[in-house]
């Protein structure tokens, strides 16, 4: 069992570490940073720090990393502080490479969402939906609000076909049953969650990747965008957002600072916490489209539930952005960690459990490896 005691490395079992590597293996990053001031990655140029002075175990590490290799990883980024220590590319990709993160990007739509508020274009979360969704109006359906779509709480009946281009998403989520009275039954519905992209659209007045651009401009997400298409009614259809693996670990670091980007505050920090924090009591481990450990139950996506934490080989204060193939951005406070994972599905399986009920082994192993190696 690993311990919490720093470790003390010579020269040579840290040299004898790293040799040990696969030819494929571990890109170690081992330059020393260079300030002690926040220093936030920039579009090209990231500061680095060893993992030896980033306080991490090289060789618990590599173990993590191998994980990441053997289970159809693309790349993986961890960031200690704002200083980038690991970023390792497999199967020819580079830090150019960007790939829909699809329902990670969920958690993007909350940031969005915040920033709106805090811009005042959105009245808040309790705002009725039906300001936008004028065919609500006078319904049943009118009593949705935002904080209903930030957290799977809208009670429509579920849809499908998202990316279906001879349709408008939105209006047809809108035709869409209530199932169930909003507020009163938790159920995982992308269809509803995504028509907060077109409210974002009609509350800005502009369409979406420029709002996005606009709001995110300090991060220079270079190599991200979403992805849209046009319906038959001349409105957008935008379901994913695409991301390399260095802006999806921006992302996560603007989590960690609570808002906060370098001299700026991007977010209100008290919608960071409410956003990351338990949303409803359906589900104690869901904020605003994003995931939370170190609750006393949950429910997954496939509406099967349990007792503990979603990941209990990981700190409770973790949370993250999940996404289809296992598209991760992971976020640890009290380890001032970030990690991020592009690539295919792992190939592991929820694994079954135990009395309290099934559980996400992926997400276990790879973060609580990663977590194991931290040491101060």
């Amino acid at each position: 069992m690993e311990t919490n005691q720093t470790p003390q490395f010579s020269r040579r079992a840290v040299i004898r570490a790293l040799a040990s590597s696969l030819v494929a293996g571990p890109r170690w990053t081992d330059t020393p940073s260079r300030s002690r001031h926040l220093s936030y990655p920039g579009s090209v140029e990231w500061e680095t720090r060893s993992l030896i002075k980033a306080g991490i175990d090289p060789q618990v590490l590599e173990a993590a990393v191998r994980y990441a290799a053997t289970h159809h990883s693309t790349g993986l980024l961890i960031l200690r502080g704002e200083r980038l220590v690991t970023e390792q590319y497999w199967q020819q990709w580079t830090p150019e490479v960007s790939r829909p993160i699809f329902s990670a990007s969920k958690s993007l739509i909350a940031i969005l969402v915040g920033m709106a508020i805090e811009e005042g274009v959105l009245k808040g979360v309790e705002q009725s939906a039906s300001a936008f969704v004028t065919s609500w109006k006078g319904t049943s359906k009118e009593a949705i609000t935002i904080r209903h779509l930030l957290t799977m709480t809208s009670g429509l009946k579920l849809g499908g076909a998202l990316t279906l281009p001879y349709l408008d998403v939105f209006e047809r989520t809108a035709a869409l049953p209530l199932e169930h009275r909003p507020g009163e039954h938790w159920a995982y519905n992308s269809s509803a969650s995504q028509m907060l992209l077109r409210l974002l659209e009609m509350a800005s007045g502009q369409r979406l990747n420029r709002y996005t651009q606009r709001k995110l401009a300090p991060l220079q997400l270079h190599h991200s965008s979403w992805d849209c298409g046009l319906a038959p009614n001349d409105q957008l259809n935008c379901t994913w957002f695409r991301s390399s693996l260095r802006d999806m670990a921006k992302l996560g670091l603007l989590m960690l600072r609570q808002g906060r980007w370098a001299d700026r505050q991007l977010i209100g920090a008290a919608f960071v916490k409410e956003a990351t924090s338990t949303s409803q009591t359906l589900n104690q481990s869901y904020g605003y489209l994003w995931w939370l450990n170190g609750k006393s139950s949950f429910l997954l996506p496939d509406g099967r539930g349990g007792y503990g934490m979603l990941w209990p080989d990981c700190p409770p204060d973790a949370f993250a952005a999940l996404g289809a193939e296992d598209k991760k951005i992971y976020v640890v406070p009290s380890l001032d960690l970030v990690v991020a994972r592009h690539g295919g599905p792992s190939g592991v399986e929820l694994s079954p459990g135990d009395a309290n009920g099934p559980r996400s082994s992926f997400d276990n192993e790879l973060l609580g490896r990663i977590c194991r190696a931290v040491k101060w």
